[in-house]
């Protein structure tokens, strides 16, 4: 694939190398900061994705709106793995389906992190009777993750939520008065140099059932963002999720 890359940070970096060594090619290298070695654009343009079958951004959010509705126009197809911009969650999608866009987005790339969302959803359903068990979240990421909580610790809320009646709400702030029984505290530490490690705990009075899933490079998301990129290039308008994509491959 002729790819470019929006975004030059760790990951964008990480992402140049890791395709080029699949055998991609990297035709745009699209950064605010010119002075990095490598950038070829300071924003999206016209200009800068004539070369490109498709775009992978691991950005800053600012922006996200417009560059969506950019790559709709041009009908070039996209991987939105920037991370950040959760509020806007209803209105991204909107743009995508006005502009004609293909975007697939998740707040987590990696393959295994996509499994351990079903194992967390199955274990809520079993735990769902069973009212003396409470469950929290906790994430540690290393010191220069520039958001907190992360997009996969939101994710395992939402599904929580979704599969346990008795949560109605999860709460990532710092709590200064007590937890409501309906809601799922979510805990974030940021420091050392982890990619990346997620613990979701059901505790009893009686026992504690722990599922963790941890990161040991970055290597899951890059591979998992490639595996999008060539999904979403075949053809695919709209506004998709990772969800989406490995409902096909489970499948076949």
């Amino acid at each position: 694939m002729k790819i470019a890359i929006v975004g030059y940070g760790t990951m964008g970096k990480a992402l140049a190398a890791y395709a080029q060594e699949q055998g991609h090619t990297i035709v745009a290298i699209i950064d605010r900061h010119t002075e990095k070695s490598g950038v070829t654009h300071p924003t999206v343009s016209k200009e800068a994705l004539a070369q490109s079958e498709v775009v992978i951004e691991f950005a800053g959010s600012e922006g996200l709106e417009e560059r969506v509705s950019l790559y709709g126009e041009l009908k070039i197809p996209a991987v939105v793995a920037t991370t950040g911009w959760y509020d806007r969650l209803d209105v991204v999608p909107q743009i995508a389906t006005s502009t004609g866009a293909s975007i697939l987005w998740s707040g987590n790339f990696a393959i295994g992190v996509q499994l351990f969302y079903r194992i967390v959803a199955n274990a809520a359903k079993l735990f769902n009777p069973f009212d003396e068990y409470d469950v929290l979240i906790n994430e540690w990421f290393h010191a220069k993750k520039a958001d907190s909580p992360s997009g996969t610790a939101v994710t395992l809320g939402k599904i929580l939520i979704d599969n346990l009646e008795r949560k109605k709400s999860s709460e990532t702030a710092r709590l200064d008065r007590r937890r409501d029984d309906d809601e799922i505290h979510v805990t974030s530490s940021r420091g050392g140099y982890t990619a990346g490690e997620h613990t979701v705990i059901f505790d009893s009075p009686s026992d504690t059932i722990t599922l963790k899933h941890a990161s040991r490079s970055r290597q899951g998301y890059l591979a998992g963002s490639l595996q999008a990129a060539a999904w979403i290039v075949k053809d695919r308008p709209g506004f998709h999720s990772l969800e989406e994509m490995l409902d096909e491959v489970l499948k076949s």
